[in-house]
C-alpha cells in the first residue's frame, strides 16, 4: 500500500498540523500531483492510489477533513463504491467526500450525489475552481463552523 503523506519529512521537529488534511484518491500520480499542487498551500493533502487504500486509510482512524475521490480506477474498487464504504463508518458518515470524475453530464453529478458524495467536480481539473470547490466545502455554505460538514440530507432535514 502507498499512502503518501505529501509534506515534507524533513523537518527536525515533527509538528502537528493545524491545517485541515484533504485526502486526494486517485489511481493516476499525475492527479494527485496536480491535486497536492493546487491545495498545498492552504491543506494538508495525503495521497492513495486505490478506493481500497482510501478506505482502509480512513477505517484506521487517519486524519482527514475532506476526501477528493476519482470515480473511475483502472483496477479494484471505483469511488462510488468506496464512498458507500465509507459511509457504512458511523465515525465518517459526515466526512465530506468530493467526486472528480471525467464525467460532465448533469445526471452524473445526481448519480454521483445519490450515492454519497457531496458534491462533484468535472475534470480536467483547474486550480482556481478547484480550490474554490475545496474551500467552500470546508469553510464555506453548508459547513456547521465546528469542523462538520452539513450534507443536502441534513438541510432538508432527510437525514
Amino acid at each position: 500500500m502507498s499512502i503518501q503523506p505529501s509534506a515534507s519529512t524533513e523537518a527536525s521537529t515533527p509538528q502537528p498540523s493545524t491545517r485541515p488534511v484533504v485526502l486526494v484518491v486517485d489511481d493516476y500520480a499525475e492527479t494527485r500531483r496536480l491535486i497536492y499542487f493546487y491545495l498545498r498551500d492552504e491543506y494538508e493533502v495525503v495521497e492513495v492510489e486505490s478506493a481500497e487504500q482510501a478506505v482502509a486509510y480512513l477505517a484506521e482512524g487517519k486524519p482527514a477533513n475532506l476526501v477528493v475521490m476519482d470515480i473511475n480506477f483502472q483496477d479494484g474498487m471505483n469511488g462510488m463504491t468506496a464512498t458507500e464504504q465509507i459511509r457504512a463508518i458511523p465515525a465518517l458518515k459526515d466526512l465530506p467526500i468530493l467526486a472528480t470524475s471525467a464525467y460532465a453530464y448533469p445526471d452524473d453529478r445526481t448519480r454521483f450525489l445519490e450515492t454519497g458524495f457531496d458534491d462533484y467536480i468535472a475534470k480536467p481539473l483547474f486550480k482556481e475552481r478547484t480550490l474554490k470547490k475545496v474551500h467552500s466545502m470546508l469553510h464555506g455554505s453548508g459547513h456547521d463552523g465546528q469542523g462538520v460538514w452539513v450534507t443536502k440530507k441534513q438541510e432538508n432535514g432527510e437525514a
